[in-house]
């Protein structure tokens, strides 16, 4: 059997296979604008982790984080609350892979999740969290200035 190339679509082609009725359309067309780095994508990939699909919700979180949609935020928050484990799994991996300091208490929620694997990225991404503050929190010296301690 002969392998068929696919044919590779455009950002739009693209944004417009995310209203697919067909789930592979779909989460296929995710994963390319997540290849192709589309900044455009933030917003239908938003309102897809209301999807009725649990797969397609939870591959909109993951390219969310992929693409560093930092206004996901309240979104990625939001489902952590959902239903279906794997939808959990990629919105504290995307929230933890963000590090938004706003987002503390939202890891320390998933912290406590049923599902093991939830909890170990919601306590990586709290890690993460303290050393981003740390880094922020020390001032660089300038040229010429002495330390005091």
């Amino acid at each position: 059997m002969v392998k068929r190339k696919r044919q590779p679509k455009d950002v739009p082609a693209l944004l417009a296979d995310l209203a697919s009725t067909a789930t592979f359309v779909r989460r296929t067309a995710i994963i390319d604008l997540v290849e192709k780095g589309a900044p455009e994508a933030s917003l239908p990939l938003r309102a897809l982790l209301t999807d009725r699909e649990a797969a397609i919700r939870a591959c909109a979180a993951w390219a969310l984080g992929e693409l560093g949609v930092v206004g996901a935020m309240a979104d990625l928050i939001a489902s952590l609350k959902d239903m279906d484990v794997d939808v959990r799994r990629a919105a504290v991996q995307s929230l933890a892979q963000l590090a938004l300091p706003g987002s503390q208490a939202a890891l320390e929620f998933a912290s406590i999740d049923s599902d093991r694997w939830v909890a170990e990225w919601a306590r990586r991404g709290l890690a993460g969290l303290q050393k981003t503050t740390l880094k922020t929190r020390r001032r660089p010296k300038v040229a010429g200035e002495t330390s005091s301690n």
